[in-house]
């Protein structure tokens, strides 16, 4: 009878990984990607004509080059405009020799921070950007595990676009936003159009032209004009790209209180007086 053969089980130790020779090989990396950049040094008047040709290429891509949101309450309520994380994508790619990116380094529990990084290898530059978001709602409820992701996503984004735009020189950037915006906006000779069409979008989304007027502190539908144009854009955008909500962006100003509080000793006695007297009275008529 043959005896049966066991499988011999053989041990071995498995050695950590070195990690000592990384930041050597990081450093080789980036020293390669300096010395090719300074081979081939990009040209200022190439970059802002490619990039201008990229953000002009169609409507809708000069309009998600606007970015705009509502900022503050009451007398201080505002609409804060400007270029958008799409813009720094574009302007990124045409100014070249670069490198670049962003992730979430943080969170506390009530907010979440990324960092975004720009590296212009030409100049040997770099730039780091920090960015926090909330991830509560307003009663200090903590978002699930699904809207922390996506706040998360929007917070580097924003901070890559930070970054991007602050190693870029904005003499460079400037006149291509500003060619983009006038693509969204038109002039006097399209105004009208491009007013019905705006609003026409924000009914699409549930948000009235008195919703629009309110936000945009104006008479009425006829005043909103090429700047308010250029302001709407931007919130359309916001909202495609989840940054905000129609309900978020054109909520109403909530009114305020018209009862005052008693702050002094003869207004509470005054108060206690009157509140006595209408005691009074509402005995008497249950007496009769």
């Amino acid at each position: 009878m043959n005896a049966r053969l066991e499988p011999e089980l053989m041990e071995r130790e498995v050695a950590p990984p070195d990690v000592s020779a990384l930041p050597a090989l990081l450093r080789a990396e980036i020293d390669g990607q300096i010395a090719t950049a300074r081979a081939f040094p990009r040209s200022n008047s190439g970059f802002i004509r490619e990039a201008t040709e990229l953000v002009c290429l169609t409507e809708e891509m000069a309009e998600a080059c606007i970015y705009a949101l509502p900022r503050g309450r009451g007398a201080d309520k505002k609409t804060i405009e400007g270029p958008s994380a799409r813009f720094a994508e574009v302007i990124q790619h045409c100014f070249g020799n670069n490198r670049g990116g962003a992730r979430v380094v943080a969170e506390d529990g009530e907010f979440i921070t990324a960092q975004g990084t720009y590296h212009d290898l030409e100049k040997n530059v770099q730039v780091v950007m920090e960015v926090k978001r909330r991830i509560t709602d307003s009663r200090g409820r903590r978002y699930n595990a699904d809207m922390i992701g996506v706040t998360g996503n929007a917070a580097a984004a924003i901070a890559h676009r930070n970054a991007v735009l602050k190693g870029i020189p904005k003499a460079l950037w400037l006149p291509i936003y500003e060619r983009a915006r006038s693509v969204v906006v038109g002039d006097i000779t399209t105004l009208a159009t491009k007013r019905e069409q705006a609003l026409a979008w924000f009914a699409k989304v549930g948000v009235t032209p008195e919703q629009i007027v309110a936000q945009l502190h104006l008479g009425g539908v006829e005043d909103i004009g090429l700047d308010e144009i250029a302001i709407l854009a931007g919130i359309k955008n916001a909202i495609r790209d989840g940054s905000t909500s129609p309900e978020a962006a054109f909520a109403p100003e909530q009114a305020e209180s018209t009862v005052k509080a008693a702050t002094n000793g003869h207004a509470v006695a005054d108060m206690a007086a009157r509140l006595k007297a209408k005691q009074g009275a509402n005995q008497s008529e249950d007496d009769q």
